[in-house]
């Protein structure tokens, strides 16, 4: 993916891209450094084994879109 992730909305640090495999499930979200906000997570369709790496990458992509969305866009100032 070569979606870059941009600087926290609330507090401007850097955001990363975390995932957590439990007995539940395995989630991705975006989430700052410093202050802890998050987006919500997102688990891949793990069912169909020939489609694992697929989901994972629009689960993060999904991810990654949802931090990166602003209020101010598609707004001219």
């Amino acid at each position: 993916m070569s979606k870059e992730l941009k600087p926290c909305p609330f507090c401007g640090e850097k955001g990363v891209i975390k995932a957590i495999n439990k007995n539940y499930g395995f989630t991705i979200w975006c989430q700052c450094k410093k202050c802890g906000a998050r987006t919500e997570g997102y688990c891949p369709n793990t069912n169909n084994e020939d489609e694992t790496i697929e989901s994972i990458e629009q689960c993060k992509n999904r991810a990654v879109t949802l931090w990166n969305r602003r209020a101010n866009d598609g707004k001219v100032d």
